[in-house]
């Protein structure tokens, strides 16, 4: 019986090794994520759509975390514009338990679920990243975002992402160095942020900040 079930087991890891990546994004995922990427500019209205519209997308789909973490990185965004403080931490606790809930339900066949051409794993660990890493250090989140980070740099999938996904990755490793002091690995990463996204946002202070590090 043992034999069996380690049969079984190895033939479902040989399987799962040799997927071929396969589109999974649902209908409205676009349009959610949109709403999402809204919120972080502080339209509220967004914000609370996104919510919604990622909460029913992840009840229709389960076993996908790139829809549960946004999911939580709405609800962390609700502690951000929150008036009183006791509704801040609120809303943001629970979003960042929401988004590390996410994290551990990653495994390898989300690297093989691809999201608009971009690997799963690598785009949960981006929302992970830069929701983990913006909470106030109180929160004692900042670990597990830098995990995620490494994880998702680390990926053998990293470089089947869209470029604008390796680029706030790439733009939130050189915070983390700069934050660190580490101004060597700071300006690498800013390199790449230039050579992934020149004309984008973070692109441009890329640039602007390599020109104050003198390089």
């Amino acid at each position: 019986m043992k034999q069996t079930i380690l049969a079984l087991l190895l033939g479902s890891a040989c399987l799962l090794a040799n997927a071929a990546p396969r589109e999974v994004a649902p209908a409205g995922f676009v349009q959610a994520r949109q709403q999402f990427y809204a919120a972080l500019t502080g339209d509220q209205g967004a914000r609370d759509d996104a919510i919604a519209a990622f909460q029913a997308l992840s009840a229709r789909h389960p076993g996908h975390p790139l829809l549960a973490v946004y999911e939580g990185a709405g609800t962390a965004l609700k502690g951000r514009d929150a008036l009183m403080p006791w509704n801040k931490m609120k809303y943001a606790e629970n979003g960042a338990d929401a988004v590390e809930k996410a994290l551990a339900q990653l495994t390898p066949a989300h690297d093989e679920a691809l999201f608009n051409g971009t690997p799963e794993s690598i785009e949960t660990r981006l929302v992970a990243v830069t929701t983990l890493l913006s909470l106030p250090d109180f929160m004692n989140r900042r670990a597990s975002g830098r995990r995620a980070l490494n994880a998702a740099l680390a990926s053998n999938v990293f470089p089947n992402a869209a470029p604008a996904v390796r680029a706030h990755l790439f733009a939130a490793a050189a915070r983390v160095a700069a934050a660190e002091k580490r101004s060597k690995e700071e300006a690498d990463y800013l390199r790449k942020v230039v050579a992934l996204a020149p004309q984008a946002q973070e692109g441009v202070y890329a640039a602007s900040r390599l020109k104050e590090l003198g390089l």
